[in-house]
């Protein structure tokens, strides 16, 4: 096994980087604004970004787990709320239509998933059901040629940029000894009859980075709404969730990244006692561990990605590198808030956005809790 990068890899992340570094000046305003500025998005569908992982015949790039690790890495080293906004539009809304999606429904919705008029969203937590998904209580039944969805969706990344949003709900009753029976996956457009969105989720980090309520109040769609099979839809999810859990520890990676790197800058200009700080043996043992740690996400990362790719099982390693990563994150945010003292703690500097960001990458697509729940399942199924 090889899973690490090509040198036509690394060169496609790096074209990525060189965009992103452009964007710096721009995000301290979108995140008090709590919105990405559209014409970034348009941006990155001219870049081909939105539309990496869809085959070429569908019209993307038809582009490797891999290549969209790398450059999910390198957006959310710039800017963390935008990386997660593609993550969801381009791995886990993208990748569930061109799996499961028939030709029409390919060719009506993956333009809009890559032209950058918007970002897909997927709606699959609820008030009462997150980790425990199955619970759901989104209701859809049939009315003549199309369906009725009734529910309210929480938590939907990207709600207000979305075109429309892979939504689950259940057809027929809840089954006792079958808590996924009846769940099925529908694309629900966000100007459908009865479809209405909440507002904004003020959140403690990712704040550029839209997260509304879907109110499903009879939201009406029509018969080509069905993703899959009627009553399948809970392994849509599943597998949705898996792929997406690539993404959120390239996300990790790239905060980590991040916040490595200023650390290291920041420790060679500031001086105490008469020298620069990176000369302290504190500092540069955590810098180590960081580094150390960093590197070890980013192999987890592309192991998962490389099997993926190769049509391998990939559940147990996705699990495994989004845990380590996320985890990862969170100690190298807080070393590198140690390294800059009180000034890290001020929103002068950009590690303080970077630590509120990372925080939220132990939560969605499974908490880290849920991931040891994957990992040691597949452990005792063996």
């Amino acid at each position: 096994m090889r899973p690490e990068a090509g040198q036509t890899e690394r060169e496609l992340a790096g074209a990525v980087r060189d965009w992103s570094a452009e964007l710096a000046p721009r995000i301290a305003d979108a995140e008090r604004q709590g919105a990405l500025p559209a014409d970034v998005i348009h941006d990155l569908g001219e870049l081909g970004v939105l539309g990496m992982g869809i085959p070429e015949s569908d019209g993307g790039l038809g582009a490797s787990t891999v290549v969209f690790a790398l450059v999910l890495e390198e957006l959310a080293a710039a800017w963390p709320s935008l990386a997660v906004g593609v993550s969801v539009n381009s791995g886990i809304v993208a990748g569930s239509i061109v799996r499961h999606g028939t030709r029409e429904q390919r060719a009506r919705l993956l333009p809009r998933l890559m032209d950058g008029s918007g970002l897909g969203a997927f709606a699959l937590t609820e008030a009462t059901s997150g980790s425990d998904a199955a619970s759901l209580r989104a209701t859809a039944h049939r009315d003549g040629d199309g369906w009725v969805l009734n529910g309210r969706k929480q938590f939907i990344t990207n709600a207000k940029y979305a075109p429309f949003v892979i939504t689950f709900a259940r057809v027929g009753a809840a089954e006792e000894q079958r808590p996924h029976a009846g769940v099925t996956a529908f694309i629900v457009p966000t100007d459908a009859p009865g479809v209405s969105l909440g507002p904004s989720e003020q959140k403690m980090g990712l704040r550029a980075s839209d997260t509304s309520a879907l109110v499903l109040e009879d939201a009406q769609v029509g018969a080509d709404a069905v993703l899959g099979e009627i009553g399948r839809g809970f392994g849509i999810a599943l597998a949705g969730l898996d792929g997406g859990r690539i993404g959120i520890a390239a996300q990790s990676i790239g905060i980590a990244r991040a916040v490595i790197e200023r650390a290291i800058a920041y420790a060679r200009e500031r001086r105490q006692f008469g020298t620069p700080i990176v000369e302290f043996e504190a500092i540069r043992f955590s810098l180590a561990r960081a580094r150390t740690d960093l590197d070890a996400a980013r192999m987890l990362a592309l192991r998962a990605a490389w099997l993926r790719d190769r049509g391998c099982p990939f559940t147990r390693e996705a699990s495994m590198a989004k845990l380590f990563a996320s985890e990862t994150a969170q100690r190298v945010t807080y070393q590198a808030l140690q390294v800059f003292g009180g000034y890290g703690y001020m929103r002068e500097y950009e590690v303080e956005r970077y630590a509120r960001d990372a925080r939220a990458t132990t939560l969605y697509e499974g908490t880290s809790e849920v991931q040891r729940m994957v990992i040691a399942r597949s452990l005792v199924a063996a």
